[in-house]
């Protein structure tokens, strides 16, 4: 088999998977890599026993060796490996049955990933007999094996677990992340690889047929839609076809002929039209702005390759009195406008500007309504009440609210109260802290001893936070002594930086928080991925990296926004509506840290 060493494919469902993901595959250079990969691994705090145990595997007795199994999981699934592997040491293998042999080694598989051993992953898996395993840990099982293939190079028995784990998979959103991340697989291979497979299994051989197809996409003149149309007959019964590769198909525009597989059409073209582009490329904002253009210019490269697209035109925002850009833009062609980004000139163009041509303005003012303009940023709106939606849904009763003296705080902690209350939760308390004197864990101790409950009954609580990396970090160990089943944290996305930090973070494991999609690779996959897009995000700057996901978003919407209020748009950023004060709102994805890394746990709901 040819050697193929992918680098940009992070498989997230398996938490401790997350950290060798971010640190082996985007780390590695484009040399084989020949030996184990070696991690420095993080010491675990003290071992302490799980205060809610695994779900029991399917054959495993209700006797010692079950629990010290079942207590291993739990360590796992909490990203606390060494206290997991304290609890298999406990076993005597040749006294467990085979149901109990089968999961040892998953577990044993599972914590040799855990070290960065994809070699040792493999021989634990190879013999831990999937046959007998529950139906989830059966899911673990391929999950785990998919990713030891991907350490060692070898996509295609990577590909051949992740179809495996296809045939497990009951929730449609997991079919389709998974259908894109075997895709995504392939994608890296040679189109002769690809071809040159002739004893492979049918259900393979398709997955490797449709890849093919699918990697001609920017060859001009390649009838992309005929040839799916022909694969779709020779695979009738393959698990890519109809409603799922009808889904990717419209994630990931390839098709000559956009409306045979399902994308929106390309927008109509007149001569010397143009979506004109208002972004700061000097002054304070050009780092934000040159993130977003990144974004934009990936987006309509793709859509490019796939139908002739009307030019995106650039101009600075920050060098022009903003209406007379808006009017010489219109005056040089532009048929729809993206930006500005500045709220000041939002507000501007609003007052002073008769706005002919619609604008998808790139932040939000609020109470803001004018004709044509809509409204589209990564507003802390949609992440307060998408915690404040994950708290409730986690069956919390009552809130403390803790947020920086800042006015930016001060907005935050109202957006964080409203959202709440509206859903009919309690506000035990609200506090204010200054990050730059180091005083969140007092402020925390001071919030928690000074909240009120009606009829002084204690329900099931949410401290929801806005915090940056820093301050959560301080937090992390002083919640170790609130640690119990009443008290959970819901913190704002700007305590995770985009980007996997697994020791730093390794304490979060009590922190959910919601983010866009586009940081979590089964949520939003394809060719725009944050995996496929790693090359041109890594030189950005942490605080301006999910705004390459915005510009992303803002091509792809900005010429179907009348259908947004019907239709909403799987985007980057979300899932987005539109509002009826002209504003995109977005669904968020939910995630808690596991072993210092983010994983994705569902959109809120």
């Amino acid at each position: 088999m040819t050697d193929i060493k992918v680098r940009f494919i992070m498989p997230r469902h398996l938490a401790i998977c997350w950290i060798f993901a971010v640190v082996l595959l985007t780390s590695c250079s484009s040399e084989p890599v020949k030996n184990k990969p070696i991690l420095e691994v993080q010491t675990q705090p003290k071992q302490r026993m799980p205060a809610k145990p695994a779900v029991k595997s399917y054959g495993l007795a209700n006797d010692q060796a079950s629990n010290y199994l079942l207590n291993a999981d739990t360590f796992i699934q909490s990203g606390d490996s060494q206290s997991a592997r304290k609890q298999l040491d406990l076993l005597n293998q040749a006294e467990l049955s085979p149901e109990q042999r089968g999961k040892f080694n998953l577990l044993d598989g599972q914590i040799a990933l855990s070290m960065g051993d994809a070699e040792q992953a493999l021989q634990k898996l190879k013999i831990a007999r999937p046959a007998l395993l529950s139906t989830q840990d059966k899911i673990n099982y391929y999950q785990s094996l998919a990713f030891a293939h991907l350490l060692m190079g070898d996509v295609l028995p990577a590909v051949s677990a992740r179809i495996k784990l296809g045939n497990l998979l009951q929730k449609p959103e997991q079919q389709q992340a998974n259908i894109a991340a075997i895709l995504d697989m392939l994608s890296v291979m040679p189109e002769q690889t690809l071809t040159a497979q002739p004893e492979i299994a049918d259900e393979l051989s398709g997955w490797m047929s449709l890849a093919k197809i699918l990697k001609q996409r920017h060859q001009p003149g390649a009838d992309i839609g005929g040839q799916i149309q022909q694969w779709r007959l020779n695979y009738p019964g393959h698990s890519a076809n109809a409603d799922f590769l009808q889904a990717y198909l419209a994630n990931s525009p390839v098709s000559a002929q956009p409306s045979e597989a399902g994308l929106a059409s390309a927008p109509a073209q007149s001569a010397g039209a143009t979506i004109a582009v208002l972004l700061p490329t000097s002054g304070p904002y050009a780092t934000a702005g040159k993130a977003i253009k990144d974004g934009l210019t990936a987006a309509h490269r793709l859509a490019a390759s796939a139908a002739p697209q009307v030019p995106l035109k650039f101009y600075d925002s920050a060098e022009e009195d903003i209406t007379d850009l808006y009017q010489r833009a219109v005056s040089e062609g532009a048929t729809q406008v993206i930006g500005p980004l500045i709220k000041e000139q939002i507000q501007a163009l609003a007052a002073s500007a008769e706005l002919t041509v619609p604008i998808l303005a790139l932040n939000h003012v609020e109470n803001l309504i004018q004709n044509n303009l809509y409204q589209f940023g990564l507003s802390p709106i949609d992440e307060a009440d998408a915690l404040a939606l994950k708290a409730h849904g986690d069956g919390r009763q009552s809130a403390l609210i803790l947020v920086p003296n800042t006015a930016q705080g001060e907005r935050i902690g109202n957006y964080l109260a409203s959202s709440w209350q509206s859903r009919g939760g309690i506000v035990a308390g609200m506090q204010n802290y200054d990050p730059k004197q180091h005083e969140i864990v007092d402020k925390f101790n001071q919030l928690v001893n000074s909240a009120s409950y009606p009829g002084g009954q204690q329900p099931a609580r949410a401290v929801l936070l806005s915090a940056n990396a820093e301050a959560a970090r301080e937090l992390a160990p002083q919640l170790k002594y609130q640690q119990n089943a009443d008290l959970a944290v819901y913190a704002m996305p700007t305590i995770y930086s985009g980007r996997p930090s697994p020791v730093q973070d390794a304490e979060l494991g009590s922190f959910h928080f919601c983010d866009v999609p586009w940081l979590f690779a089964d949520y939003y996959g394809g060719p725009l991925s944050q995996s496929a897009l790693q090359n041109s995000w890594q030189g950005l700057s942490e605080t301006v990296t999910r705004l390459m996901a915005l510009g992303i978003d803002a091509y792809n919407i900005v010429g179907r926004l009348d259908q947004l209020a019907g239709s909403p748009y799987a985007g980057a950023t979300g899932q987005l509506a539109l509002s009826g004060d002209n504003r995109i709102t977005r669904k968020l994805v939910c995630a808690q840290f596991k072993g210092g890394v983010p994983v994705a746990t569902g959109f809120a709901q």
